[in-house]
């Protein structure tokens, strides 16, 4: 793959840019959600329930996003996703407020939302050789961090001067921004002879052929999903419901907000230093050192009492969150071909909006019922467990025959006499 042109690396700067309204908004919703949704009454477990609804509409539109970004362009994808996102924010808003209601709009919220990381992490492997794609990668990864950032620390103080409804205002009308962006600045980056392929298999979402690119996709392909949806099952029981037990520790909703804009410095911190490490040091001894502090964080929630010893915890958690997101996305872009790539992220999309829905399910029951340190005690053991497949089964992508360097022809030279 040839070196990208500046052109091609403007065009992605924007792309990155562009997200950034859009992640304001979106590093709310674990702070946010769960508290709007106990004040009009629901219980854990249904708040449990309306998280896992918008990650399992992504479980859907992942598919669908992936296939399309390789049969009709990665841009209209991702301005689809960013525009709905932005659409059922003023419905939030506007609509009831009543459990029923809640499902539909998480459900539309989470099929927008989920279709534009596929976009988005197959424009950066169509622009960027594999020497390049951590850093590129960590460039989307900080931009989520900037929202996440300033997003927690603007709700929660935002929420103490006005109200949920205008919340989902500000929200609506922020996303917008993104999908202007998108649709004005934005160019479109599927290689030529993706194009020339998807042409000759023919267009959109064939049953027949589903079964045919899932295998293609390969056998290490198949086994790193598979670790990712144990390591991310465990992980979601955690998220969706940390500010629920943040406040069993007495912890209010404007110091809550400090420990989840935390979470976005590390991110800013730490993901282009993992981008750095991805390429100079490979994807496999990253991605693995990342699973393993998660583990350790995790347990580390166990033995917290007080807002500085989860400071702390939380501190170390965001750090592996940072190298993890980052991380996994260039190792599973680098595992797949570049012909089915779109495909594939979708599909890998897939796994992770089915182990949120999993975990979101399964942490609300369990916290319902036995508690959060038996949540923290899952995580542990699913990071634990995802480790020891990542080392035994996938490889390191550089000695996969797709991602071998192609001999340079030989420069003429001038002729001797």
């Amino acid at each position: 793959m040839s070196e990208p042109t500046q052109a091609q690396k403007r065009n992605y700067y924007l792309i990155v840019l562009s997200m950034i309204s859009m992640f304001v908004t979106t590093s709310t919703i674990y702070m946010v959600f769960p508290l709007f949704f106990e004040e009009h009454g629901m219980s854990i477990t249904q708040s449990g329930v309306l998280i896992s609804v918008g990650t399992f509409a992504g479980i859907i539109s992942s598919i669908i996003a992936g296939k399309y970004s390789d049969t009709h362009g990665r841009k209209p994808v991702l301005l689809a996703g960013v525009s709905t996102y932005a659409v059922v924010f003023f419905l939030f808003a506007f609509a009831g407020k009543d459990f029923n209601t809640f499902a539909i709009l998480r459900f539309i919220e989470g099929f927008a939302f989920y279709m534009t990381p596929v976009a988005i992490t197959t424009m950066a492997a169509d622009v960027f050789p594999s020497k390049m794609r951590g850093k590129m990668m960590s460039l989307y990864s900080m931009s989520n961090a900037v929202g996440q950032f300033v997003g927690p620390l603007l709700a929660g103080a935002f929420l103490m001067a006005t109200s949920y409804f205008t919340y989902f205002i500000f929200c609506g009308a922020f996303v917008t921004v993104s999908a202007v962006m998108i649709l004005f600045l934005v160019k479109e980056t599927m290689p030529d002879h993706v194009v020339e392929h998807q042409r000759a298999r023919g267009h959109g979402i064939n049953i027949k052929t589903l079964g045919t690119d899932i295998r293609s996709l390969g056998k290490y392909v198949a086994v790193f999903l598979a670790a990712i949806l144990v390591y991310r099952t465990g992980n979601t029981m955690v998220n969706p419901f940390f500010s629920l037990y943040l406040k069993t520790l007495n912890i209010d909703l404007s110091a809550m907000s400090y420990l989840f804009a935390l979470r976005a410095l590390m991110t800013l911190i730490f993901a282009p230093i993992t981008g750095y490490v991805l390429d100079r040091w490979g994807r496999k001894v990253t991605f693995l050192g990342g699973v393993a502090l998660l583990a350790a964080t995790m347990l580390g929630y166990t033995r917290v009492y007080t807002y500085e010893h989860v400071l702390i915890i939380r501190a170390l958690e965001s750090i592996s969150n940072a190298v993890l997101q980052t991380s996994t996305r260039t190792y599973a872009a680098d595992l797949m071909r570049p012909e089915i790539r779109g495909f594939g992220m979708g599909i890998y999309m897939t796994i992770v909006d089915e182990s949120s829905t999993m975990g979101s399910l399964l942490g609300g029951w369990i916290a319902d019922k036995a508690g959060f340190g038996v949540i923290f005690l899952v995580g542990a053991a699913t990071a634990a467990i995802c480790f020891i497949i990542t080392l035994l089964g996938v490889p390191e992508p550089n000695k996969l025959e797709h991602n071998a360097e192609k001999p340079r022809e030989p420069q003429a030279g001038p002729k001797t006499p």
